[in-house]
């Protein structure tokens, strides 16, 4: 008996400690816990803001498999030592009771309310904290009713007592290391947490951009393991790597941090700059009118020049907003940039600066090559930032996924221009997703939003190019449809 307890004991232990879902861990210990003692239930309570929290309760007699949710939740017990439970987590002891009924040290009015509307009748009871190696209480489970081999209700044996110490303690331990975990991963995504409002302060619409992103990968992850779990396609997320994908959706764009606000934030041509050439027009009308007043240039010439600037401040104007160039367009800013005043000493000053000139001449969109080269840098500053946060061996494809969300499969991405099976499924999600939400995102100050049928035309345009990863395209466009209306995104609303 002694050696099968034994034996017992030590495969608990190494389930309990290769036991990676807490649910599930909370679960193993109540059924460990029944197994061990033969008895017919068992309820488990976790330690937290000075009470126990009711978790999980089990009945084999009544077919009773339930854990504490949202939904439907018991009160947490009070610190009180008339309540058995609470007793055994104040003196971190262990309670063996005959007959609950026939016992008067303890408040047993609630399993006795419970026994008249069940018909069940509570009677021995074994009791036990879980205490960590640092005397930490994590809970207590309350076992109920031990059986013998017919079926009848009988007192724990007193020889279960040290074998439930001992499961006691390793589910403690195995508790503890687990809320460790969720802790260091909490702090991790308030880390997170902090890093997207550090870009929310620089660059406002991406702060939606992170979180929509994060949103949207949730959604297909979960779409993606329900198709699998009904045989309709081979790919399937681990909580581990779920959660690690998650992750690096939340953190693909920090590298953003880095890049110059007139340039992030750039919602034309000439971004700030517009001001500065609609002075220098003023300035340089100021001067030719000077000429005129002083017999340079003749009247005619004066008005030609003046018409020449009041025309040249509405067409700037015009071409800084536009989405895209005529030819026109382009020969009327060359012709202005050729263009300027000599001053006194032989200075000249140029209607429009080289600088200027190539913003106003670039064809379509609002960023010189040097600033789309700015921005796309981004993504070398995600890495960077990513690997001297040391995730180590809890997201240790991070790094890769998030640094390869601009990759596209034809090799025409950055920042390495990686092809086909170079990048990885889980950097293609982020790639198919970042673009349909920058698409469909009403928060980016060059563009309009673009309506979800549209958007998908444009990315089923690059699947059919050979740049987004057809398979990802076809589930996410599913993952959408079917949950319609309940994806609660972020959305940007103007001060």
């Amino acid at each position: 008996m002694e050696q099968i307890q034994a034996n017992k004991i030590l495969e608990i232990g190494i389930q309990l400690a290769s036991e990676r879902n807490y649910d599930e861990l909370l679960s193993k210990i109540i059924n460990c816990a029944m197994e061990l003692t033969e008895c017919d239930g068992g309820t488990l309570y976790i330690f937290d803001g000075e009470k126990l929290q009711f978790c999980i309760m089990k009945s084999n007699s009544l077919g009773i498999d339930q854990r504490g949710t949202r939904e439907k939740q018991y009160p947490p017990v009070v610190m009180d030592e008339k309540n058995i439970c609470a007793y055994s987590a104040i003196h971190r002891k262990l309670l063996n009771i005959e007959d609950a009924y026939s016992c008067d040290e303890f408040d047993f009015s609630g399993p006795r309310e419970y026994d008249k509307m069940t018909g069940y009748r509570t009677k021995s009871m074994l009791v036990f904290p879980l205490v960590s190696h640092e005397d930490k209480l994590v809970g207590v489970v309350q076992l109920i009713n031990a059986r013998d081999k017919n079926g009848k209700v009988i007192p724990f044996e007193k020889e279960y007592e040290m074998v439930i110490q001992s499961l006691g303690s390793q589910a403690a331990v195995a508790v503890s290391n687990m809320q460790f975990v969720q802790e260091i991963e909490q702090l991790m995504m308030s880390i997170t947490q902090v890093f997207t409002d550090a870009i929310d302060t620089r660059i406002p619409y991406n702060y939606y951009h992170s979180r929509n992103v994060y949103l949207f990968v949730q959604m297909l992850v979960e779409y993606i393991n329900k198709q699998h779990a009904l045989g309709k396609t081979e790919y399937c997320f681990c909580a581990a790597d779920r959660d690690e994908l998650l992750m690096a959706a939340l953190m693909h764009d920090i590298g953003k941090l880095v890049i110059p606000n007139e340039v992030i934030n750039k919602d034309s041509r000439l971004g700030g700059k517009l001001p500065l050439v609609l002075e220098r027009f003023e300035h340089l009308m100021a001067l030719y009118h000077i000429d005129y007043l002083e017999g340079r240039i003749s009247k005619a010439k004066w008005i030609e020049i003046k018409n020449y600037f009041v025309d040249a401040g509405h067409r700037v104007e015009e071409i800084n907003k536009k989405s895209s160039l005529s030819e026109e367009d382009l020969a009327y800013i060359r012709d202005m940039g050729s263009r300027s005043y000599m001053k006194a000493g032989g200075k000249e000053m140029g209607y429009l600066s080289l600088e200027e000139v190539e913003c106003l001449t670039i064809p379509a969109g609002n960023l010189t090559n040097a600033e789309r080269r700015m921005v796309r840098s981004h993504v070398e500053y995600t890495e960077r930032y990513l690997h001297n946060m040391n995730f180590g061996k809890r997201y240790p494809h991070i790094i890769k996924w998030a640094g390869a969300h601009h990759e596209l499969l034809d090799g025409s991405g950055y920042p390495r221009g990686l092809k086909g099976d170079e990048i990885p499924f889980e950097a293609r999600i982020l790639a198919v997703v970042d673009v349909f939400e920058a698409l469909t995102s009403s928060d980016r100050p060059y563009k309009k939003s673009m309506e979800e049928k549209k958007a998908f035309s444009v990315l089923t345009d690059m699947a059919e190019k050979g740049k987004l990863d057809k398979e990802v395209l076809r589930l996410f466009h599913e993952a959408v449809d079917d949950n319609a209306g309940n994806i609660n995104l972020f959305i940007h609303h103007e001060e």
